[in-house]
């Protein structure tokens, strides 16, 4: 049986003051609200209709460069977000926070992924010119690489083109790493790790090849694509041969001619006999905005003016995953259990405690920060054991203190499973 559990909704308070950061004076302190309120339970949400939803140019910058576990792709168009859960698309309101399953169809049981208008089963999602699309690679598509829309609410799904030919279907393809829609054009990675690019519709075969990287040195790769200003970037995150975590950013070309290094995390210092390296492997975040790359890495908060390769620490900080946005990093410290706010200018701001969450919870065994958009930040809390399909989604209002559980999140009742006597501490490799 179901736990009784303490009510859902609470408001949390600040620690008391803001505290100094490592580097100087904090910002001015948060003040908790007076009284956190359930939203009013109306009608169901209804998804956005066709046609609806905002887009930027034709990219979205990532909310979260993260990807948790059981909610790897998030993105906002409108009034609203969409998440993918387990295969399943949901479409959130920004204001209540109250989701729904994309799929009209009355007499779907939403079990047949070939007729449920929810399934789409990727770590893409991007709203742009009217449409939702996404990638897929299953059996339907004979694993090739596809890019696929959708309209707002979930209905008339369609295969826009496939990103491969049957040449590039050769070999093992180690990760269906997320391209990027920018200025009509669809951006990708193959398997043999070559960058692409092609219009939007195109024929794989006029696919163009941006960057062929030697990949030989490296244990372990992913790539993220950007977009900032007139200018698009690869970054590449990896392992190298010694097991030391790096990072490189490509300015991306018309060509594989005109593609360049842009900047390297590959120096390291050391400090006595304590080698530091200056990136973080897949936990490495980032943003790039207005010319600038802002990244956590081991032993700071950093700032690299990618027009003049000028770099400086704005911040020391250690351990923990990050979220942007274009005006803040939000720091999450598993360890502290707290989220810390740091302008983009390394000015630390306040901490909101997750203390609350713990208490109203006795069996949340780990956390993801999933994604962030404006003051808010999405808080991913797997419960009974580590990555659990149980889950609860927790909205953290950085500017006034409040936690709200978001009661429609889909595994947020289930019943989870018996948690051993061992405590994880979500990021306890930091």
């Amino acid at each position: 049986m179901k736990k009784a559990l303490l009510p859902l909704l609470f408001a949390v308070l600040l620690l008391s003051g803001c505290q100094a950061g490592p580097e100087g004076p904090s910002g001015p302190a948060v003040e908790p609200p007076a009284q956190a309120l359930d939203p009013p339970r109306q009608d169901d949400p209804s998804p956005p209709s066709a046609g609806g939803g905002t887009d930027d140019g034709g990219f979205q910058k990532e909310m979260s460069v993260n990807h948790p576990f059981r909610l790897n792709a998030a993105c906002r168009t409108g009034g609203g977000y969409y998440l993918q859960n387990e295969g399943y698309i949901y479409y959130m309101e920004a204001d209540t926070g109250r989701m729904i399953l994309l799929c009209g169809k009355p007499e779907c049981g939403h079990e047949n992924h070939e007729t449920c208008n929810a399934w789409a089963n990727t770590k893409f999602l991007t709203f742009y010119d009217g449409k939702l699309w996404y990638t897929n690679m299953d059996a339907m598509h004979d694993s090739i690489l596809t890019l696929c829309a959708m309209d707002p609410d979930g209905s008339n799904h369609r295969d826009v083109q496939a990103l491969m030919t049957p040449q590039d279907m050769q070999g093992w393809y180690r990760a269906n790493y997320e391209p990027m829609l920018w200025n009509g054009e669809i951006y990708f990675v193959l398997r043999d790790n070559r960058v692409c690019k092609n219009r939007l519709g195109g024929d794989p075969r006029d696919n163009v090849t941006l960057l062929e990287p030697d990949t030989g040195q490296m244990l372990e790769w992913d790539w993220k694509f950007w977009a900032d200003g007139g200018s698009a970037y690869v970054m590449c995150r990896y392992m190298d041969a010694d097991g030391l975590s790096k990072a490189v950013l490509y300015l991306l070309g018309d060509s594989a001619g005109e593609t360049r290094e842009l900047w390297r995390s590959s120096r390291i210092t050391s400090r006595g006999d304590e080698i530091i390296s200056y990136a973080s492997g897949s936990k490495f975040s980032f943003t790039i905005t207005g010319g600038h790359l802002y990244y956590l890495a081991d032993g700071g908060f950093w700032d690299a003016d990618l027009k003049t390769g000028g770099e400086k620490r704005l911040a020391g900080v250690s351990g923990g995953q990050a979220l942007f946005t274009d005006e803040r990093m939000f720091l999450y410290s598993a360890a502290g259990r707290a989220v810390t706010v740091y302008g983009l200018n390394g000015e630390r701001g306040g901490d909101v405690s997750l203390a609350p969450i713990y208490e109203t919870y006795g069996d949340i065994s780990s956390c993801d920060p999933a994604f962030a958009d404006g003051d808010l930040v999405y808080l991913l809390c797997y419960r009974g054991g580590y990555l659990s399909a149980v889950s609860s989604l927790f909205r953290i209002d950085t500017a006034t203190g409040e936690i709200r559980e978001l009661s429609d999140w889909p595994a947020a009742n289930r019943e989870p499973p018996t948690q051993d006597d061992r405590e994880i501490v979500a990021g306890a490799e930091y």
